[in-house]
């Protein structure tokens, strides 16, 4: 699946200025709530979600990414949320350090093939140094938009 298909310019954020872990899926829940993909009645019951799947294991994958994902009736589709911290994030990553690169994925729960392909697609976008090193030199979210229409996923 392309990345840009679920996540538009608006969804965004490259100066991310999360300081842990669940500050830094509330900013991106936040962006998702302003661009109309949540109900700000439902941010808790998403938050909840998301924190239990953090309890289970980090979705802190390695190499400075993270994916915090959760598959909600809140979304009717697949819904991705980016956001891009100079600084980095301690987010209990398996490699154990810290995260500059932030994907939120919400899906519903009858789109589980497609969002296993979401999940698939950025880990393997992500693996790719160069598009990690574009990522974090792109200035703008225009930029950082075009590096992920782009690829091949």
């Amino acid at each position: 699946m392309k990345i840009t298909k679920a996540l538009p310019r608006s969804q965004i954020s490259i100066e991310f200025r999360a300081k842990d872990k669940k500050e830094a899926i509330q900013s991106l829940v936040e962006i998702m709530v302003e661009q109309g993909r949540i109900p700000k009645e439902k941010v808790e019951e998403v938050m909840k979600a998301l924190m239990e799947r953090e309890e289970m294991t980090s979705t802190g994958l390695g190499h400075g990414v993270a994916l915090p994902h959760v598959k909600t009736n809140v979304v009717k589709e697949i819904c991705i949320a980016f956001g891009r911290s100079a600084e980095g994030i301690g987010f209990d990553a398996l490699d154990g350090n810290p995260v500059h690169f932030l994907f939120l994925i919400l899906a519903p729960p009858d789109k589980s093939e497609e969002y296993l392909k979401t999940l698939a697609s950025i880990s393997m976008l992500m693996k790719n140094e160069k598009v990690r090193s574009k990522l974090y030199a792109a200035k703008s979210a225009d930029e950082i938009f075009r590096t992920f229409d782009q690829s091949n996923s």
